[in-house]
């Protein structure tokens, strides 16, 4: 069978469109309709709308199919309270052709694994996977489905292993190689198969990788890693799709075959919002809505009330109020003095008001349950390394009760140490301790190792903590309050070895802080270097690929490859001015600010109101044609979202973007600098600080996000009352002022100081008094403290070294020497025994120095440092009328001109008065 890559080229932008309806092309052409869902994560209640437009498509089209790339299970307590069975049902219902396994259809156990895959009318495919003597039946690797005359070989890859409870998989093996597995059966598929397609649930990443190494497939169908891809993403000629999750979108596809040729000439793709759709298929709706009426009763229990709510969001970066809400309810539960969970766990939040029992499985759906091992504070402190390193994610993912944690890493984010403490005091490695976690992590998921004594395999489900513990604050008449409060915290130590070989040098650093307002030297430096990289016109990347610092100093590959997260690879296409353009406007008001970082290109944004207009759009110096033809590099993400996609592709093999950034670093033979605010503006707007260093009164104003923040310490809070200046200060916190004399409480900041942390040691005004006025750059969750617009968890702090007064420059003055032969009239300007002195009126011979009788000469005062206020008298100096001077503590003031005649004495002439104060 041939590959449609032989056409990529010539036909990609058949990607851009949506799918079309009209059947055949050709008499001797078929159109292939694949629907296509993927994680659901049991979000059926809109799944009867699926179900209605798929029918409807089938009686439409002749030849249709319709698929799911696994992970229908977890997420909805009414799925999951009955072991995934509702879904199984409604895709009967709705007549899915073909199932991949995901990861999280392991969950409910092997038992209910084995009767989901009995009660269903469709083939769950895993080419990849045996259940060996488990006693649950293998899923089959692929299937052959006859579409009206065109046979559609489906192979199905999951994810190995897959994400779940170690215990759900027991007996159970997993072949990694994906690439491997998909060859070791191209040739029977080809054999039997007009078209194949790949049913995965590996992510897109990985759906990539196996593009790269097999050429076989018309399509990949992917799921796991929630992508939305809105057109067909092509990697080596083969395209790939995914859907997102919960629901959100169907997937359309459409593959034209040619009967004649045996070969797909074409793949356009597409997704509709499910929420667009308006039919209901009134059986599967049914049997929706009976589900959801038989939980009612029970998942309606409340068991307290937040202010607040229960927000994940943070986790990755620190603590998060849910996660602390819930390693609490953990600890209490077991008994224990350390509880400990992952954040894969926390699977969604929980809003402010009412908080339910089906918000609690809404937030667990898992069914985990809660291990006590006893451990020595040396094991607590690996899993803790591990947990922030493994597979070099380099970000959290353990939340804590008990213990609090202090990462330091490196300037690239990698792992040099860790602080523990638990009640205040460093955690003692010898000591053993009580710890409470999850059991997917107890047991080895994600690759945990807990090394301990289990004490107890299992003391009752975490859903049944969190219930009994929330009941409990709500009858002591506490409401469930959380925020996020510096029990976690990354600490990045700047004289840290950077990984990596030096690749290059930055002299000012590369900073993304403003990418919102403005240019911003990592914006500018990847742009730069996928420009160059391509030899394109322009480089675009959006604000979210363009993430982190680089601090003055060495640049290593490591450093670079460390910030970007997401792996994405250069695309290049063929588009017009006018589209760059769309997309430039179109996403700075949906962004309401700087979105698009560039090369080649310089654009200002116009403030109209609550939207923006564009203005001074140039491509190197020149007005950008609207008609003209541009070549532009970008990623694939990008590309494969509809609001971002410029054009067609010309090339998309020149690989990662972080290597196209290594490349260029070590091609530059001088240190990389930028100033921020040279490519794009907002107008109105100044360049900001490009370390993204906010006053009081920003930090103010836009209470939000993570930032440092400069101020003076200027007092604190004692019993919900400021203390300002010197008094008796609070511990827990500071206040931070722009000005050190402030006294308005509305222009200062409050400051969290979380107990046990460095932050609280070095700032607290009452260990640390001398404190209070000293300039500091304070780094924090900028969020509601005291109930205004404040700080919380810091994490690290500087002191801010003031400027003293300026000294000025001395007077550079210069005049030609006083000669004693010539004449000198009013003005005149003469330099003597290097004193500079102006002649008041005509002169000849008189010494400047001694001036005369007639006082002709005077000191040019431009040229001297006139210091402030009296002097001490000189008998050299020459004074005039007004002059005031010192001697013996005593001030005088000249009443004409003088020299040498000692005020206290002041001649026969009195010169001099005295001056009563």
């Amino acid at each position: 069978m041939e590959k449609w890559k032989k056409w990529v080229g010539a036909s990609l932008v058949a990607l851009s469109l949506p799918f079309s309806v009209n059947g055949e092309a050709h008499a001797e052409e078929k159109a292939l309709n694949i629907f296509h869902t993927n994680d659901i994560h049991a979000s059926f209640e809109e799944y009867g709308k699926v179900s209605a437009y798929v029918k409807e498509k089938r009686d439409q089209l002749e030849h249709v199919l319709f698929v799911d790339a696994g992970d229908f299970a977890s997420g909805n307590p009414v799925v999951d309270l009955n072991f995934g069975k509702p879904m199984v049902d409604v895709f009967n219902l709705a007549g899915l052709d073909a199932f991949t396994i995901g990861n999280h259809e392991f969950d409910y156990g092997q038992a209910y694994l084995q009767e989901n895959m009995e009660d269903s009318l469709f083939p769950w495919l895993g080419a990849n996977m045996s259940t060996g003597e488990t006693g649950v039946e293998n899923p089959e690797p692929y299937t052959i489905i006859d579409v009206d005359g065109i046979a559609v070989g489906i192979l199905g890859i999951t994810q190995a292993p897959p994400a779940t409870a170690p215990v759900n998989v027991i007996g159970m093996t997993f072949d990694q190689d994906y690439a491997e597995t998909a060859l070791s059966y191209q040739a029977e598929l080809e054999e039997q198969a007009d078209v194949i397609v790949a049913l995965t649930h590996i992510g897109h990443d990985q759906d990539r990788r196996l593009a790269e190494a097999v050429d076989y497939f018309d399509v990949i169908i992917g799921g796991h890693s929630h992508t939305t891809l809105r057109q067909p993403v092509v990697v080596n000629g083969t395209p790939i799709v995914q859907t997102g999750s919960n629901l959100a979108n169907l997937g359309e596809l459409t593959l034209t075959y040619n009967d004649e040729t045996e070969e797909v000439t074409n793949v356009a793709g597409t997704l509709t919002a499910v929420s667009s759709m308006t039919s209901v298929d009134e059986e599967v709706q049914a049997v929706i809505d009976g589900y959801v009426e038989e939980m009612e009763d029970v998942l309606g229990k409340v068991v307290g009330y937040s202010d607040t709510g229960l927000t994940r969001d943070g986790r990755f970066n620190g603590d998060a109020p849910l996660g602390n809400f819930w390693t609490d309810a953990m600890r209490d539960f077991a008994d224990a003095d350390v509880a400990l969970t992952n954040n894969g766990g926390l699977r969604d939040s929980i809003a402010p008001g009412e908080v339910t029992l089906n918000d609690l499985y809404s937030i667990e759906p898992f069914a985990n349950e809660i291990m006590v091992i006893e451990m020595t504070g040396a094991a607590i402190e690996d899993v803790i390394a591990f947990s922030y390193s493994r597979d070099n994610r380099n970000q959290i993912d353990l939340q804590t009760s008990g213990l609090h944690y202090d990462i330091i890493t490196g300037t690239t984010g990698n792992y040099l140490g860790a602080n523990l403490t638990i009640d205040g005091q460093a955690i003692d490695e010898n000591e053993t301790y009580m710890v409470a976690v999850a059991d997917y992590i107890g047991t080895g998921g994600s690759g945990y190792q807990f090394e301990g004594e289990v004490i107890h395999e299992t003391v009752g489900l975490m859903t049944a903590a969190m219930e009994q513990y929330a009941l409990r604050l709500t009858d002591a008449g506490e409401k469930l309050n959380y925020y996020r409060e510096g029990r976690i915290s990354i600490k990045v130590d700047p004289s840290g070895p950077n990984p990596g070989e030096i690749i290059g040098s930055t002299d000012t650093g590369l900073y993304s802080a403003n990418k919102s307002t403005q240019d911003v030297g990592i914006g500018n430096l990847y742009t730069d270097a996928i420009r160059t990289k391509t030899g394109s016109d322009i480089g675009l990347l959006n604000r979210s690929s363009i993430t982190g610092e680089i601090p003055p100093g060495s640049i290593t590959d490591r450093q670079i490859e460390a910030l970007d997260s997401f792996g994405n690879a250069i695309v290049v296409v063929e588009t017009t001015g006018e589209r760059i353009m769309d997309v430039l406007l179109e996403q700075s008001r949906y962004h309401n600010g700087v979105d698009l970082q560039a090369s080649g290109l310089t654009y200002t944004l116009i403030p109209d109101g609550n939207r923006y207009e564009l203005a001074n759009v140039n491509v190197h110096g020149e007005p950008i044609d609207a008609e003209e033809t541009y070549t532009v590099a970008y990623n694939d993400y990008m590309h494969g979202t509809n609001f971002y996609q410029l054009g067609n592709v010309l090339d998309d093999s020149y690989g990662p973007v972080w290597q196209a950034v290594v490349d260029y670093v070590m091609n530059q033979t001088e240190p990389i600098n930028y100033e921020e605010g040279s490519r794009i503006t907002i107008e109105g707007s100044e360049p900001g600080d490009p370390t993204g260093t906010r006053t009081v009164a920003e930090a103010i104003g836009n209470n939000s996000g993570v930032y440092p923040v400069k101020g003076y310490i200027v007092g604190s809070i004692v019993n919900q009352r400021p203390v300002i200046g010197e008094g008796t200060h609070a511990v827990s916190n500071l206040l931070l002022a722009d000005s050190p004399n402030e006294t308005d409480r509305s222009k200062m900041l409050p400051v969290q100081l979380v107990s046990g942390t460095a932050v609280r040691n070095g700032l607290n005004l009452e260990s640390n008094p001398t404190n209070l006025g000293k300039a500091v750059r304070i780094t924090g969750s900028l969020e509601a403290y005291f109930s205004t617009p404040g700080m919380r968890a810091p994490s690290t702090f500087e002191w801010i070294e003031e400027e003293g007064p300026v000294e000025p420059e001395p007077p550079v003055c210069s005049f030609d020497e006083w000669s004693g032969s010539q004449v000198y009239t009013a003005g005149d300007r003469v330099e003597y025994n290097g004193d500079f002195y102006e002649a008041k009126w005509w002169t000849q011979g008189e010494n400047p120095s001694q001036s005369g009788q007639w006082d002709v000469w005077k000191k040019v005062a431009d040229c001297y440092e006139i210091p402030e206020g009296p002097q001490e008298w000189n008998k050299d100096q020459i004074y005039v009328a007004g002059d005031q001077v010192l001697l013996d503590g005593q001030l005088y003031e000249a009443k004409w001109w003088t020299q040498g005649e000692n005020p206290s004495q002041s001649g026969q002439w009195d010169v001099w008065k005295k001056v009563a104060e």
